[in-house]
């Protein structure tokens, strides 16, 4: 009786088996044949990405202002896509039945990630646009516009900390660029002005700058 019991344990596992490799093996070959289904928003959201990315670089979004989920022009926000908001929709990157193509990329941002337009194109799909009390930015054309800079060349997205609103830490960012301007920079002796306590964006609206002719 017990050598039967094994007997048919062994078939079901080995049916189950064969199923399985079935599933992965036509995965594989829509993917070599470039018929991998198109990918769609998780039914998990963020919880489905912080699986496995919960790292504290990953997590600490949820302390941000990006991450404010009682604000509907935050990616956290009500019915907003959360992390796929802005690196897009997860579900192929997330499927554990792909047949060994790998977990393709979503979005990345910053030097070395995705071309700079489709960056810009994802941070200005939502701050391009009036946000509430927030008009738009029109970096799109402006003297930073340049085909090299994005959004991410000065600001950092996951960080609780607005590290631009210190003033030493914004004069260093601008710095990495503007050095020189920066240190030929009139100082305004003799205009009652304390040049000092003066940050860039005091003056400079680095978001709203001349558009070239």
């Amino acid at each position: 009786m017990k050598r039967r019991e094994d007997s048919n344990r062994s078939r079901w596992l080995a049916a189950l088996a064969l199923a399985v490799l079935g599933l992965f093996g036509a995965a594989s070959t829509m993917a070599q044949q470039g018929r991998v289904p198109e990918a769609h928003f998780t039914d998990g959201g963020a919880d489905a990405c912080m699986r496995c990315h919960a790292g504290d670089s990953m997590v600490v979004i949820l302390e941000t202002a990006h991450g404010d989920q009682t604000n509907p022009h935050t990616p956290f926000g009500p019915d907003q896509a959360g992390c796929e908001a802005c690196h897009g929709p997860g579900s192929l990157h997330v499927s554990r039945s792909r047949g060994g193509a790998g977990f393709p990329p979503l979005a990345r941002f910053g030097r070395g990630g995705d071309p700079v337009p489709e960056q810009l194109g994802l941070c200005l799909g939502c701050h391009g646009e009036e946000m509430g009390e927030h008009p738009g930015m029109a970096f799109t054309g402006s003297l930073h516009d340049t085909g090299r800079m994005t959004c991410s060349s000065c600001h950092s997205i996951h960080t609780s900390e607005n590290v631009l609103a210190n003033r030493d830490a914004q004069i260093e960012n601008c710095a990495t660029c503007h050095a020189s301007q920066i240190e030929s920079h009139s100082r305004f002796e003799g205009r009652g002005i304390v040049f000092d306590r003066l940050t860039c964006h005091d003056c400079h609206d680095v978001h709203q700058l001349m558009r070239r002719e």
